[in-house]
Order: structure tokens, then C-alpha cells, then sequence
């Protein structure tokens, strides 16, 4: 994955945690809910990931689709480095998968992590991109999931 890419949105900052502390959060599909940026996640009963290929569901809900199920494939997994899912739509058939990732990156310093956490569009049409603003519909997404990342770490 090329973050400098235009269509791959990102957004990094140092954390005062190890990158192992940080990665035992991004894993497990149960906590999403602590740091989810958009506010549409509402929980998930799946096991901690283990590695790509593993798939988790999580219950969402906004206001124009009301309640609904995302199932997210793993796509990318190096312990205490990087973490990336592909989600699609599990309570209906998508006609039109947008086929879009949410991933993270950690870089260990001592005791700090640089996390950069990522939406990649790079797979999208060009009406998604339109309907996306370009991937830029994600980046305060981003910046405010790092933000409760970095808050769940000062517990």
C-alpha cells in the first residue's frame, strides 16, 4: 500500500505507547466501537483478528441506511504493524461494492508509536470518488479515531 498515493487519505501522530499496546486495540473487532471516528459503529461480537483472510461483522447504523451490517475482510495484518480491512455491506446484496480499506500503520520509537491510520479509495469508481469527495469524506474520520486511540492509551 502506497500512502502517498492521492486516492489513499492518512493521517499520522506520535502516541506515547507501544506499538504492541496499540495493535492489542486495532485487533480486536470489539473495541472498534471505542474508536470508531464516523460515529456508525455499534458493536461487534467477532474474536480478535488473527491474520488476513479472517473476517468480522460489525453492526452499524446512519441516518440514511438506519441499522445495517458491515462484514470486513482482513486484506493486510503484520503484528504490531499494520492492520487493514476491506469492508462490504452483510445484511444486503451490494450491487455496486465500493471495495474501499481502512488500515493502519504502526512505527515504533521506544516507547511512542507513530500511527498512521489510512482510507484507501484507490479501488473506487469514479461516482464513489465523487459521492467520497475523493477519499477526503474519511480524514476527519481518521484524526478523530486517532484521537480516541490516543485517549484509550492514557487509561
Amino acid at each position: 500500500m502506497d500512502l502517498s498515493h492521492p486516492l489513499v487519505i492518512s493521517v499520522s501522530r506520535r502516541l506515547k505507547a507501544p506499538a504492541a499496546q496499540l495493535f492489542a486495540l486495532l485487533r480486536d473487532p470489539r473495541r472498534h466501537v471505542d474508536l470508531d471516528g464516523s460515529g456508525m459503529i455499534r458493536g461487534s461480537d467477532a474474536p480478535l483478528i488473527k491474520g488476513v483472510g479472517d473476517v468480522f461483522v460489525v453492526r452499524m447504523h446512519n441516518d440514511m441506511f438506519g441499522d445495517y451490517e458491515m462484514c470486513s475482510e482482513v486484506v493486510e495484518y503484520v503484528l504490531d504493524r499494520a492492520l487493514a480491512w476491506a469492508p462490504r455491506r452483510y445484511d444486503v446484496i451490494d450491487e455496486d461494492p465500493w471495495n474501499h480499506r481502512w488500515g493502519w500503520r504502526l512505527s515504533p520509537f521506544g516507547a511512542q508509536t507513530e500511527v498512521t491510520a489510512y482510507y484507501d479509495c484507490t479501488r473506487l469508481s469514479n461516482e464513489a470518488l465523487r459521492t467520497l469527495e475523493n477519499g477526503e469524506w474519511g480524514r476527519p474520520i481518521l484524526e478523530t479515531s486517532l484521537e480516541r486511540l490516543k485517549a484509550l492509551t492514557l487509561r
